[in-house]
């Protein structure tokens, strides 16, 4: 129930008990007053026609007495009755009565006999009715009985008149206080209540929400309140954002520079390693080692060759070395790359599966063969680090119309909400201090710069990488 319902059923109850207990009040007041009137109307009549039988020398047979009374008023105002009784002894003998009404004399009678005053008193039984009992000479008693029952039937009537006219004015007063209240409060509060649920669904959103402030002028307070509390928020809201990015372009300064540093540091060690592994490719062929191992120190070179290259470009323009896009077999580089972190793989207890067809692969994407191997090296360590004890990464190699994609997706306890909001932001690691956070940012950025793009696919188990790029046409890549 709303409030506006709830203060129309308050309303309607109170007017229903005010304005009842207020017409009972009056009813009950006028009744008495009636009563009363007749009550001072019946004692006239009884002392009136006392007098009269008085002065007529009030006989003590019936005939007389019946003859005296002939001409008493046997329709009133209501229903009246009148006995005279004649004193006989100790007794008092009814001499004659206006109608078929019989009286009896009681105590009240003899009070009124002995005392010489008129006795008046109410009887309910059996009919409603004023009793009036008034000497008459000094051996009689004229007692006259005058009926309230057509003032009780008014009464009554005039009683459920009132009820109803006061449960229609209670229901009118309801349905007024309902449609009231509902226009200065329960519209007002439902705007309310509809700002507040839209901002804690979609947040407070880029645009100022504009709050009706309508109702009574407390109402129109509390929404202006709240309008200042969202500008508030919002204006807060900017300015962590902007505190935010400041820090992120006070890491990213940091980070390039420890970048230079670090590309200073192994330029010449990486120069000499190479070196060294070209002696060490040569030995090998010379004694006549097995292809897997010179094809091992071929795949280490090649890795060397290729970091050796990034430092380069790092000293000499502070960015990434200049892309070469050509058509690739991605089937080919993803297997590549897998027999080359196979120790890796092999150390940390994980299992490879690769859903990569052999021979003529349709799956071809324009993309730099060095850049493509990074992003895959990258993506293969996180899925491997996400299983400490061990686990399945399994790669698939699709297309679908002009984009060739590669899935990595590992079986471990996947990304924490928390995880999933700060994806892609430097130095948000959940590897705690063994993380840089800059792993994911940097693939994504070398992904995009070859006209494609990282993202993370939904899933029930695990994470899934999807690594979107260019498809070459089959003809182009043939």
């Amino acid at each position: 129930m709303t409030l506006a319902q709830r203060l129309a059923a308050l309303a309607a109850a109170m007017a229903i008990v005010l304005v009842l207990g207020t017409t009972e009040l009056t009813l009950w007041w006028t009744r008495s007053s009636r009563l009363n009137d007749l009550r001072l109307e019946s004692e006239a009549l009884a002392e009136a026609w006392g007098a009269y039988l008085g002065r007529a020398e009030a006989p003590t047979d019936p005939t007389t007495a019946a003859q005296l009374l002939g001409s008493w008023p046997t329709r009133h105002l209501t229903s009246t009755s009148a006995t005279l009784f004649s004193r006989s002894g100790s007794k008092f003998l009814r001499l004659a009565s206006s109608d078929s009404l019989i009286l009896t004399a009681g105590l009240h009678d003899s009070t009124a006999f002995f005392t010489k005053q008129t006795e008046v008193w109410r009887v309910d039984d059996p009919i409603p009715s004023w009793r009036v009992a008034t000497p008459v000479g000094s051996h009689s008693i004229l007692s006259i009985s005058v009926s309230t029952r057509t003032l009780d039937n008014q009464a009554r009537a005039e009683r459920r008149r009132a009820y109803l006219f006061g449960v229609f004015a209670a229901g009118a007063l309801a349905l007024g206080i309902g449609i009231l209240v509902r226009r200065w409060v329960g519209d007002p509060l439902k705007a309310l209540e509809a700002a507040m649920e839209e901002t804690r669904r979609h947040g407070l959103g880029p645009v100022p929400r504009v709050i009706v402030a309508t109702g009574s002028s407390e109402l129109q307070r509390v929404a202006e309140r709240y309008q200042e509390l969202e500008d508030t928020l919002r204006a807060r809201q900017r300015e962590m954002a902007l505190e935010e990015r400041t820090r992120g372009l006070e890491h990213l300064a940091l980070a390039e520079q420890a970048a230079a540093e670090f590309a200073h540091e192994v330029g010449t060690p990486l120069s000499t390693v190479n070196g060294h592994l070209q002696l060490l490719r040569e030995d090998l062929t010379s004694v006549g080692a097995t292809a897997g191992s010179v094809n091992r120190v071929e795949a280490v070179l090649k890795q060397v060759d290729r970091l050796s290259a990034i430092v380069r470009a790092n000293q000499a323009r502070g960015r990434w070395m200049d892309l070469k896009l050509e058509p690739t077999d991605l089937s080919a580089e993803v297997r590549s790359v897998a027999a080359f972190m196979e120790p890796t793989f092999r150390e940390a207890n994980v299992g490879i599966g690769l859903d990569t067809p052999n021979g003529a692969s349709p799956h071809h994407a324009l993309c730099d063969t060095s850049i493509l191997e990074q992003i895959l090296v990258n993506l293969f360590k996180n899925a491997t680090e996400a299983m400490p004890r061990g686990g399945m990464v399994r790669v698939a190699v699709g297309r679908s119309e002009a984009i060739s994609w590669i899935d990595i997706a590992d079986n471990g306890p996947g990304l924490s909400v928390d995880a999933r909001a700060g994806l892609f932001q430097p130095f948000n690691s959940t590897k705690g201090v063994a993380g840089t956070g800059l792993g994911l940012v940097i693939s994504r950025r070398l992904a995009r710069a070859m006209g494609g793009d990282l993202e993370l696919v939904p899933t029930e188990l695990g994470t899934t990488w999807r690594l979107l790029l260019a498809a070459v046409p089959p003809r182009a890549s043939a």
